[in-house]
Parts: structure tokens; sequence; C-alpha cells
């Protein structure tokens, strides 16, 4: 069965300057193999938002053949 890891980040998106920052942000995680699966507002002006991200876990092989060297 896959195995998920799971973070969430807490993102002020008020002015235009950090709107671009989330969206770096958003880009250097996707590199690193997280994907978004839900944006919340944290506050009452949609001003902070909270971005919930997951990525599978992948296990290395364990044996004794080729592959686990």
């Amino acid at each position: 069965m896959k195995q998920f890891e799971h973070e969430v980040l807490n993102l002020d998106i008020s002015t235009d300057k950090k709107y671009a920052g989330m969206q770096q942000t958003l880009r250097e995680w996707g590199e690193v193999g997280f994907e978004v699966i839900s944006v919340v507002p944290a506050s009452l002006g949609f001003d902070v938002v909270n971005v919930f991200f997951k990525r599978e876990i992948v296990k290395q092989a364990t044996g004794t053949g080729e592959a686990a060297r």
C-alpha cells in the first residue's frame, strides 16, 4: 500500500511581493515531490492561507540481490 508524508505551510499572501513568494515556495516544494492537496484560508481577510501538501514515501529495495547494492 502506498504511504505518504504530509506537511502544512502557513503563507501570508497579503501583498503582491508575498504572493510572488508563495508561488516560488510552491515551485520549490513541487520540485522535491510534494503536491498541494488543499488550500484553506487561515484568516478572515483571506490574506493568510494554510497549504496542505503530500508526497509519496518511496521505500528502498532490501535484500541480497543486485538491486540492493
